[in-house]
Order: C-alpha cells, then sequence, then structure tokens
C-alpha cells in the first residue's frame, strides 16, 4: 500500500499545481518552437508519453496559430517494423490518420507520417 504523504511530497504538480506546470511547459515548447526555423520530428509510437508529448505540442501550436506564429512543420513519425501487434498497429494507423484529418481542419502544420522497413 502507498503512503499517501510520500506520493503527495514527489508529486511533480506539488509546487505549481497541475495546470501551471502544463502551461509552463506549453510556454517553454512555444519558446523552442520560435527558436529557429528548423522543422520539428516528433517520434510517436501511441503509446502514454508519446501522446502527451505529442498533445502538448499541439495545443502550443493551436496558441501559436491564433497569434499568428505558427511557421514551421511538425513532423510526427511513427515506425511499423511489422512485428507490431495487429491491434496496437491499427491503433496507431487510425491514429495517425485522425491527426492528419484534424490538422487539416484546424489548420496546423502537423504532418504524421508511418514509416516501414
Amino acid at each position: 500500500m502507498v503512503n499517501n504523504r510520500v506520493a503527495e511530497i514527489y508529486s511533480a504538480f506539488r509546487k505549481k499545481g497541475l495546470t501551471q506546470t502544463l502551461e509552463a511547459a506549453k510556454a517553454h515548447a512555444k519558446q523552442l518552437y520560435l527558436s529557429d526555423e528548423i522543422p520539428w520530428v516528433i517520434g510517436y509510437s501511441g503509446g502514454k508519453d508519446s501522446t502527451a508529448i505529442l498533445q502538448l505540442i499541439w495545443y502550443a501550436l493551436i496558441d501559436l496559430k491564433a497569434e499568428g506564429k505558427c511557421h514551421k512543420d511538425v513532423h510526427v513519425i511513427s515506425t511499423d517494423t511489422l512485428v507490431e501487434n495487429a491491434f496496437v498497429a491499427m491503433w496507431v494507423e487510425k491514429s495517425l490518420e485522425s491527426m492528419k484529418e484534424t490538422a487539416a481542419k484546424q489548420g496546423l502544420p502537423i504532418i504524421p507520417h508511418r514509416l516501414t522497413p
């Protein structure tokens, strides 16, 4: 059983709270995006970590578009090595299709790619 006090002490959100922590991370992503003209490449597996990072970048791009500063492409790369579980491969493929459609509707420069050997 986990001691609630120990979990509370080590929470990544304890100092600023969830909302302020995420806003700070989004602001940092926006600053990095604007720091040069080099297109971004984000690795996407469909898991929780890559999905969280992609969502954070997506929200940053929405803000930047509203500010008229969304100027370079963000390539979302998913590598299908052809040995993944069929359900996982299908999930990732559908996710990439959904990303492509939604990015186009929102006018965001997010370009999903499915790479295979």
